[in-house]
């Protein structure tokens, strides 16, 4: 038995502690995807021409979870003139795409969704021509409701509020990643978020195996291969990185 959605790594690593916040998580997924007002997340399988892996640049630090929590004035500003689209004319999501919806949003003042994006497809329209225009117009509606979701889950007491730190990271990031499917749907959510959920289930199943009482160093070494053995090189290099 393993820790749901790759998280972690063998049986003999999980504890009553993590069953009774499997209950909790449960619970919480439930509520989420109940979550009124979500964008659709079908029709987008044509726009993914990249993967978007960094961390970009929140609105507001308050708006991410603790994993996502970046300094601004330590990156560089992603402007509008660098969404591309391919010669189809689709929208191409590359590296950046994120960082371009981070930097909109805050520069603008918070609104509902759909007046972002119209701010957004305004502005956008000097770079991109239909249909990557309302493509994006439409990816920034999501990307807005999402952040609606994420500060107000957020506001929210944490479920299981007393599991060990270890156990309240897994919990925090599967909250993350339903509240991305609802409101980005599946292909957007991988595009933006793919690799960068893989490096964060990696770095917490990674945590967990370092964390194991009672275990001889060869025992350590054996586990930590398998998990390695679990996740392409290009995760376990960027989680890596990101350590240092």
């Amino acid at each position: 038995m393993s820790l749901p959605n790759g998280i972690g790594p063998c049986a003999h690593v999980m504890n009553k502690t993590f069953v009774a916040t499997l209950s909790a998580l449960s619970l919480l997924v439930v509520v989420v995807l109940m979550w009124p007002d979500s964008p659709s997340g079908d029709g987008t399988s044509e726009r993914l021409a990249g993967t978007a892996t960094s961390g970009g640049i929140a609105p507001s630090t308050e708006n991410r979870f603790p994993w996502e929590t970046s300094d601004p004035a330590a990156a560089t500003p992603a402007t509008l003139d660098q969404l591309r689209a391919q010669p189809d004319g689709r929208l191409i999501l590359a590296g950046n795409t994120r960082d371009v919806l981070d930097t909109f949003l805050s520069e603008h003042p918070r609104a509902a969704p759909e007046v972002i994006a119209a701010q957004f497809k305004e502005a956008a329209q000097a770079h991109l021509s239909e249909p990557a225009l309302a493509e994006a117009a439409d990816l920034m509606t999501r990307y807005a409701a999402y952040q609606d979701a994420l500060r107000a889950t957020q506001a929210q007491p944490m479920p299981a509020p007393n599991v060990e730190p270890g156990l309240a990271a897994i919990l925090q990031l599967q909250q993350a990643s339903a509240l991305r499917e609802q409101f980005l749907g599946s292909e957007f959510k991988e595009a933006l978020y793919g690799q960068e959920e893989q490096v964060q289930r990696y770095q917490l199943a990674r945590q967990q195996i370092l964390s194991v009482q009672g275990w001889s160093a060869q025992q350590r070494d054996e586990e930590l291969a398998a998990l390695e053995r679990e996740y392409p090189r290009s995760v376990i290099d960027a989680a890596g990185r990101s350590a240092r």
